[in-house]
């Protein structure tokens, strides 16, 4: 009994001190996960810089000009290829795909490595909610979006078409992308008359005689 009592105590003291170096590894990774958060930081960060909003064909933008004496207000649409002109530079440049702050670098470090302005601060902005009519329309021009406006409230409200409009041929450019509709059919049924969305650019074409 002497000899056994010694390694009863043995294989308690070693059962209970397993037990207690488990503890620390656990507390160990609790300590990870309670670290995450300071960790992914710049990575949260980086996704709220990766969902801004990225400009599109026929985005309608809003540039003003500091520093300098012209050129002080721009209101431009990006067109289907994705690029804008602006004064004193020879070819247009690329807006599609940049946010609203990256396009305001790429301006500002082109007129200054370009030799055009030696300081200019930009800032690009998306304008109100608008669609554009042109072609055969009465009062073609920019005009602001109200909410549910079809394409027949929207040639109606640039006084309606031309005696010379080709009422079968009228066109919605959206996103690069072109759409043909017959204003006479929805005419004859309103319930297939579409949608007007911001940045739309609304074409009233010439009929052929």
């Amino acid at each position: 009994m002497i000899c056994k009592v010694p390694l009863y105590i043995y294989l308690f003291v070693t059962i209970f001190v397993s037990g207690c170096v488990i503890q620390p590894v656990n507390s160990s990774q609790s300590d990870v996960d309670f670290s995450a958060p300071n960790i992914s930081a710049d990575s949260a960060k980086s996704v709220t810089s990766i969902g801004a909003y990225r400009l599109k064909p026929l985005d309608p933008v809003f540039i003003r000009f500091s520093g300098i004496t012209e050129q002080q207000v721009l209101e431009l649409v990006i067109d289907e290829n994705g690029e804008i002109s602006l004064l004193h530079m020879e070819v247009p440049i690329k807006a599609a795909g940049l946010t609203t702050s990256a396009l305001e670098d790429k301006i500002e470090r082109m007129y200054v490595e370009g030799g055009i302005y030696k300081n200019v601060s930009v800032n690009v902005t998306m304008t109100a909610k608008v669609f554009y009519m042109q072609g055969e329309v009465n009062q073609p021009g920019q005009f602001p979006l109200s909410s549910g406006t079809t394409l027949l409230q929207a040639v109606a409200g640039a006084r309606g078409p031309t005696a010379f409009a080709n009422m079968k041929k009228v066109t919605i450019s959206r996103q690069g992308k072109i759409y043909t509709y017959n204003l006479k059919n929805l005419e004859r049924d309103p319930s297939k008359d579409v949608k007007i969305y911001a940045g739309d650019v609304i074409k009233v074409w010439q009929k052929w005689y």
